[in-house]
């Protein structure tokens, strides 16, 4: 019997919400003539036999009415629909602090949270005090970061670094000052979960700047990152693209929120 592959996984995109965005919400200098695209609301589950992380966490059903999204289906139950108890769940990756990927930190009360150290510090320091920041963030979710904090629950990324055998977390900037990346080892190669250094396959392919931004240059630069570390735009996936519903399989009839993406 062959020895199972421990540096090596399978990857899921778990889709929660989704609406329709006009062009302006998706690109800097977006012309009034595009027409809106759906925008879709994932996390995501890195799992092989011996290691299980989910990356983000999503929002809830009340942050989804009030900030008028339409909610599928709560992601936790999205990360259960895999057979996967979330109370066990010992890894969880947050790509940043922004109210769409911190939700929901509470219903993983086993989890250590990998967090860049930068981004805790900003959200949780004298920035916030400015409504333009404050406003991409639900402030029970910071509240319940901090509680995990100090419960030795956060582990703090300065950088990039491996955190097992076929998975590497990577410090990007750009969207958020301490936004970071998952680059995975899969049977198909490297794949890359940018979450939201890329939010569409035409930002990262025609480079057009997402509006919600902390520095400009930092965003372009982490394209090249993504795109350095994956093994071709293929293995490139956005944080919220609705082609990934369409380029990638769903994992049953009975479940078409989830596809595989490796």
């Amino acid at each position: 019997m062959s020895e199972p592959n421990l540096d090596q996984y399978e990857v899921f995109a778990v889709r929660y919400a989704t609406r329709m965005a006009p062009a302006h919400d998706w690109f800097i200098g977006a012309s009034p003539d595009e027409p809106a695209r759906r925008m879709d609301y994932f996390v995501w589950v890195v799992r092989n036999s011996s290691r299980t992380i989910v990356l983000d966490t999503g929002h809830s059903a009340e942050v989804a009415a009030k900030r008028g999204r339409d909610y599928l289906r709560s992601p936790v139950d999205g990360v259960r629909a895999l057979g996967i108890d979330p109370a066990k769940v010992e890894q969880v990756v947050l790509s940043h602090m922004h109210w769409d990927h911190v939700g929901n930190t509470t219903q993983f009360p086993s989890a250590t949270f990998c967090i860049q150290a930068s981004e805790m510090a900003f959200y949780t320091g004298g920035a916030v005090r400015h409504g333009r920041f404050r406003r991409s963030i639900e402030t029970e979710d910071i509240v319940n970061l901090v509680r995990a904090n100090y419960d030795g629950r956060l582990r703090f990324n300065e950088g990039d670094e491996e955190l097992a055998p076929g998975v590497s977390l990577h410090l990007v900037g750009g969207h958020t000052i301490g936004s970071q990346i998952m680059r995975v080892k899969t049977a198909r190669g490297w794949v890359v979960l940018a979450s939201d250094a890329t939010h569409s396959y035409d930002e990262i392919e025609q480079q057009r700047p997402f509006p919600t931004l902390h520095n400009l240059e930092e965003m372009c630069k982490g394209w090249e990152t993504v795109n350095r570390l994956a093994d071709s735009p293929a293995h490139v996936i956005p944080g919220h693209d609705a082609l990934v519903m369409e380029r990638y399989p769903a994992i049953g009839p009975g479940e078409p929120l989830i596809v595989r993406l490796a």
